[in-house]
């Protein structure tokens, strides 16, 4: 055992191991303090600045912050800065929660204003609809995407119609449509 011991070490083998478990020592002492820095300021939401290095998650925490306190439209930015970010699983929750801010707006308009908002309900439904095509794209047995999904075209409405030419008049003559030629002959 002794021999074997003073091999492995003469070759470097337990210094290299030795360094190896130092390094994840540090790296996971460091996402520790990552971790206990997140959790401090998920604690307090109106903490958290907004840059460019912001971790995905802690922007997430605020733009769902935001969508509980009744700002959809600061929710619907912070979303959009970290659509493209994070793994498929995080992406797919981000374009979850877009799509069910643009289907909860959606369902009230229609709720009190009905078709008078034909345009604006429409827009709603349609961007909420392909949010959470993508989410179940990404992610897809999300079963909250897919009823989500279903409702939005469920409460779709239906196209509005065309107003009809509803034209009574006859034409007599076709003198009678062009007035700069007498009615008479020659």
């Amino acid at each position: 055992m002794e021999r074997l011991t003073r091999r492995l070490w003469s070759r470097g083998f337990l210094g290299t191991l030795l360094l190896i478990t130092l390094a994840g020592s540090a790296l996971s002492a460091r996402q520790l303090l990552t971790l206990k820095s997140h959790n401090r300021l998920l604690s307090t939401h109106e903490q958290i600045v907004i840059t460019n290095d912001t971790d995905p998650q802690l922007i997430f925490a605020k733009a769902y912050e935001q969508q509980q306190n009744g700002d959809p439209l600061e929710a619907i930015q912070l979303y959009g800065r970290i659509l493209q970010r994070g793994d498929a699983k995080f992406r797919a929750q981000v374009r979850f929660n877009l799509g069910t801010l643009y289907l909860r707006d959606a369902a009230r308009i229609w709720k009190d204003r009905g078709l008078l908002e034909h345009v604006r309900v429409n827009t709603l439904l349609s961007a909420a609809k392909d949010n959470l095509r993508e989410s179940l794209v990404l992610v897809p047995e999300q079963w909250d995407a897919r009823y989500n999904l279903e409702y939005a075209l469920r409460i779709t409405p239906p196209p509005k119609e065309k107003p009809k030419n509803d034209f009574q008049g006859s034409k007599g003559s076709v003198f009678a449509t062009l007035p700069a030629i007498p009615g008479g002959g020659p």
